[in-house]
This record gives structure tokens, C-alpha cells and sequence, in this order.
């Protein structure tokens, strides 16, 4: 069994200027997935494309939209409120206030991934190789 607690997942978190992303699981625990709790920082909008990976996300706590760049549409999040880019989506993804949601990736991440110039994440092996950008 794991047990994780928030001053664990601080440890591994990716602080970039719109967003924290808190990693409680990763690859090495053996999931199969990854799940994050994820700030979006106020007056953000994330222009993401998760070409090497599918994410579901949650919102609990705050407000902000997410639009599909792909297929098309705008929806209004808020706590309770999930989506999931099941066919890689571009998207933007933005927050006035401030929005915390939990995302799980799969594949899972390794723990190092950082948003490249499309807002994707590249594909590591689990040695911290790159496979694929």
C-alpha cells in the first residue's frame, strides 16, 4: 500500500509561474498511472497539448474553463466538474481566481516532465531518457 501526504507530494513539485503541480504518484511506484493535485495560479491560461499522454482532471476547489482547441467547445469548471482528454486535445485551460483540480496521467510520468514549447510533455524512459517529444 502507499500512503501519501501532502508534504510528501510537496517534495517532487513542479512550480512554474501559472501553475504548482503537487506529484503524489509516479511511474516507480508501478500505477500505471500518475495523479497530481495541480494550482492553476490567478489570471492564467494554460495552452496545453498532451500529445504523449491521456489526462483526466477533476476541479475541487475554485473556478476556470477549459476549451478543446481540436474538436471545439468551452466549459466552465468548477468543483465537481471533470474532463478527460481522451484523444489528446489541444486546449486552454485558465483560471481568474485561482482553481485547484486532481489530474491522473497515463502513461504515468516520471517525475521531471516540464511543459515544452506546445505545452506537451515529453515521453521519458524510466532512467530520466527522453523517448519522445
Amino acid at each position: 500500500m502507499i500512503i501519501r501526504h501532502k508534504s510528501d507530494a510537496e517534495k517532487t513539485a513542479v512550480d512554474e509561474d501559472k501553475f504548482i503541480s503537487k506529484r503524489y504518484t509516479l511511474r516507480k511506484d508501478g500505477m500505471g498511472h500518475s495523479v497530481h493535485e495541480t494550482y492553476i495560479k490567478p489570471g492564467q491560461q494554460l495552452h496545453m497539448w498532451y500529445k504523449n499522454h491521456k489526462e483526466t482532471v477533476i476541479c475541487t476547489e475554485g473556478r476556470g474553463q477549459i476549451q478543446d482547441l481540436t474538436e471545439g467547445g468551452t466549459w466552465d469548471l468548477e468543483p465537481g466538474v471533470l474532463y478527460a482528454l481522451d484523444k489528446h486535445q489541444k486546449h486552454i485551460l485558465s483560471s481568474e481566481e485561482g482553481m485547484t483540480v486532481l489530474c491522473v496521467f497515463s502513461p504515468s510520468l516520471v517525475g521531471p516532465e516540464d511543459h515544452d514549447e506546445e505545452g506537451s510533455y515529453p515521453l521519458y524512459e524510466d532512467d530520466g531518457t527522453i523517448v519522445k517529444h
